[in-house]
């Protein structure tokens, strides 16, 4: 009973299927309980005040300059209680955030916002993605992949939906096509704000197979409420089987219609100036 009320009655959290994910559901408990403390503490004394000290004509005003001892510990507590949560949350939040804190991938993906979907480049049965070159970026070819690398031939990408292996370190390479975007993997506490023009890394594991929800979570344009994708999470034998699908496609996509290198563009030759 008491589980239910703290889950569902109070955090209004979905299930939490990430390795860390309970760690941060703790800190915002603890964040959480301590401010419904202070806010019925301050409005219990501001009601009390407001009956106690009401209106009275028969009451003399009492005048006082104030004390340094309570300014100074009212000052004081409030300080020791954030540098606390500061110091007790760092850790969590350089594991998170910081990007020389991602641990090594087991699977990585590219993932590119647009409005309003999301693009998902995963790399080709070689395991290698080709490279990037933003000017060959269109509609077509939303990653840039460089049509002069063959490593890139074989890379696939799907739209909206994402598959991932349970128990795995996934590594997310973050971008934008356009606007602002943000990366809303709710149970998997993942909320990270996708940026033109850089690459960000984001990273979980999750350990519950299952279908998830994947939303933008920044107001990016009249199609905002349908910016919306769904992450699988399969066990490695169903995430190799998905795979196997993807890869024979691939291979036959290939096959049948082989890659032909585009010409490498030659250098223009500087112009001969006239000698008169």
């Amino acid at each position: 009973m008491l589980e239910w009320l703290y889950k569902d009655m109070l955090t209004f959290f979905p299930e939490g299927v990430s390795t860390y994910s309970q760690q941060l559901d703790d800190m915002f408990a603890v964040i959480y309980w301590f401010s419904v403390i202070i806010f019925f503490l301050t409005y219990s004394l501001l009601f009390i005040f407001l009956v106690k000290y009401r209106y009275n004509p028969n009451r003399k005003a009492y005048h006082f300059h104030g004390s340094n001892l309570l300014e100074f510990t009212w000052t004081l507590l409030p300080s020791i209680v954030f540098v606390g949560i500061g110091l007790w949350s760092e850790d969590m939040w350089t594991a998170t955030k910081y990007e020389w804190k991602v641990p090594q991938p087991d699977v990585q993906v590219d993932v590119m916002a647009y409005q309003f979907g999301w693009n998902v480049r995963y790399p080709g049965p070689d395991g290698q993605f080709g490279k990037k070159d933003r000017s060959q970026m269109e509609a077509s070819n939303p990653f840039g992949i460089d049509k002069y690398d063959p490593a890139g031939y074989d890379d696939f990408v799907t739209m909206n939906q994402f598959h991932f292996p349970i128990n795995k370190n996934i590594v997310v390479n973050l971008s934008t096509m356009d606007v602002l975007h943000s990366f809303f993997l709710p149970n998997f506490r993942v909320k990270q704000d996708a940026v033109p023009g850089i690459w960000i890394k984001v990273w979980f594991n999750g350990f519950k197979t299952g279908k998830y929800e994947l939303a933008c979570a920044e107001l990016c344009g009249s199609g905002h409420y349908g910016m919306r994708g769904e992450v699988f999470m399969h066990s490695q034998l169903e995430y190799n089987k998905w795979l196997d699908e993807q890869y024979s496609a691939i291979k036959a996509n290939l096959a049948a219609n082989p890659p032909v290198p585009p010409e490498p563009k030659k250098a223009e030759e500087p112009k001969k100036s006239a000698h008169h």
